[in-house]
């Protein structure tokens, strides 16, 4: 809130622009692909909530469920269903007004970015209740553009520096890449198709993930893991639209005002998460079952944003997924007793010794609220379902005595 009023209390008149729409080496790595690009600009698709198809089918049960807690964020995620609902409301909005009185009925289930976003577009409609979402956010374009850029050059900066202790001929192909990206961030200028609409192409537009696979074709296997490591850590900390509040006003300035509404929503949307991924990185990693006892329902941008990386290592990077995964599984309790989750019973016991093997230990969560007894849960239970939980009872004594 302060951030937007600081801006618009200054009176400074802002210019509104109508955007067009536009050697020796080698190792296996664990690394993510790039997350998406911060200015590609093409409209975002819709995420439709459709259901019952690909690898996770067997999960569409917990898909149909509400009010659960995201193992991973710890917030309540929005039904695929009611996604569809809610953005179908948004698309016959006329006002800011209208649409803020939607949001604000979910403004619990936003993650942390888009909560700030939130706010500041609840100052914009005080101060301006005739403006619209996409006109707040053109006002605050150009000093988040600067700033944003500012913040990019600085990581360029680190990965130059990490390429000092590279052999000379691949620092080179480094520098090559980075000093090539800073001219494209420095010089863009979004108001240079004003007086020439060739020239600012996609060509001229810096993009995060083509920087990330430029480095990565350039120095994976030309220099020790470690040293690679080092470098792709210090390149991913360029800033993107879901975790950085600049890169987000720069991406969505042009968009519509329902495209903006709905982006608030739709990280914490709910997916069918692998507990085990399904394609893991290593070949020496088992792919993990499209069976409901490997899957759990985690928000969108989170179950993205872990990919392929093994439990332990992503519980290690976000140390509150022990806790609220308790919630979730709380949260799978009661649906349980409410009978909205049915012929699952065996459920939470088997997903309790599912996250415990695959995390490591470092994610135990109890059934405490549980009102059914491991006899009672697995009595209608298939086979295979009994043969799993076993098989995780088994492996996991080993991991507690450890």
């Amino acid at each position: 809130m302060e951030l937007f009023l600081n801006k618009f209390l200054s009176n400074i008149p802002v210019r509104k622009t109508a955007y067009h729409q536009t050697a020796g080496y080698s190792y296996a790595t664990t690394l993510q692909s790039p997350d998406k690009d911060t200015f590609v600009k093409g409209a975002e698709p819709c995420f439709t909530g459709k259901r019952g198809s690909g690898s996770t089918k067997k999960g569409d049960v917990l898909k149909e469920l509400n009010n659960i807690t995201c193992p991973y964020s710890g917030v309540k995620m929005i039904p695929s269903k009611t996604m569809d609902r809610i953005e179908n409301k948004l698309s016959k909005c006329n006002t800011i007004q209208e649409r803020m009185e939607i949001l604000e009925m979910y403004k619990s289930s936003m993650q942390k970015l888009e909560k700030q976003m939130f706010s500041i577009f609840k100052g914009y409609e005080i101060t301006y209740p005739d403006g619209s979402l996409n006109e707040c956010l053109l006002q605050l374009y150009p000093d988040a553009l600067a700033e944003l850029k500012i913040e990019q050059l600085k990581v360029l900066d680190s990965v130059d520096k990490i390429s000092n202790k590279m052999d000379a001929k691949t620092a080179l192909e480094v520098r090559k890449i980075t000093t090539e990206a800073r001219g494209k961030i420095i010089h863009d200028d979004p108001y240079v198709h004003e007086r020439n609409p060739k020239a600012r192409t996609e060509d001229h537009i810096f993009k995060r993930k083509d920087l990330l696979l430029n480095l990565k074709e350039a120095t994976s296997e030309k220099i020790p893991e470690a040293l690679f490591n080092e470098m792709w850590d210090a390149a991913s900390k360029l800033p993107k639209s879901s975790t950085n509040l600049n890169a987000f006003i720069v991406k969505y300035a042009d968009r519509s005002p329902n495209e903006i509404a709905a982006r608030l929503l739709r990280p914490s949307v709910a997916s069918i998460e692998h507990i085990r991924p399904a394609n893991p990185d290593s070949e020496e990693i088992e792919a993990g079952e499209n069976e409901l006892w490997n899957f759990m329902l985690t928000s969108r941008d989170w179950n993205s944003g872990r990919g392929n990386t093994p439990l332990p290592e992503f519980v290690k990077s976000h140390p509150s997924v022990p806790k609220y995964s308790q919630r979730y599984i709380d949260d799978i309790i009661k649906s349980i007793h409410k009978d909205i989750l049915q012929d699952c019973d065996w459920y939470p016991f088997v997903i309790k010794e599912k996250l415990f093997n695959e995390s490591q230990g470092l994610i135990d969560v109890n059934l405490n609220k549980y009102r059914k007894t491991e006899e009672e849960a697995f009595a209608n239970a298939k086979p295979e379902v009994i043969n799993v939980y076993n098989d995780l009872l088994e492996k996991n004594a080993d991991i507690r005595k450890a």
